[in-house]
């Protein structure tokens, strides 16, 4: 997939990386019916292993559509992520019109040796959903 703009945001030694594309084969523009693929990098900078439990997405069209969705895990599994390593999947949205954008959040819960650990939130950053021609 040839991407361009990569969007980042760091929460307690979190690192979440954010690339979109346009998907113009399985888009159909006449119908208003726009298609977009994005792959996230999950980078895990802290000391402690992490388990990714929920995920909420807030995405925005630019005809005024918002939806939210909240749901476990990422891609059907709740993945674990050792300390220095990375967790990487693809998504994709669909939308009304030709730019949007999405933001949210993963709910994390670290692997503490002692005690439980209470669960917090790792920013996802905004990223722009824009088909090519969109801002010209």
């Amino acid at each position: 997939m040839s991407r361009t703009k990569v969007y980042r945001a760091t929460t307690e030694g979190i690192r979440v990386h954010v690339r979109s594309r346009f998907e113009k084969e399985f888009s159909r523009p006449q119908d208003r019916h726009f298609i977009f693929s994005y792959r996230i990098i999950i980078e895990n900078r802290s000391h402690q292993s992490i388990k990714i439990l929920k995920r909420k997405w807030d995405i925005v069209d630019a005809i005024g559509q918002r939806r939210k969705v909240v749901g476990n895990g990422v891609v059907g599994m709740q993945p674990e992520i050792l300390p220095g390593r990375v967790f990487e999947y693809d998504s994709a949205c669909d939308l009304k019109s030709e730019i949007g954008s999405m933001s949210g959040t993963y709910v994390v819960q670290a692997n503490r040796t002692m005690g439980k650990a209470t669960p917090f939130e790792v920013v996802i950053p905004k990223f722009q959903l824009e088909a090519p021609w969109a801002l010209c």
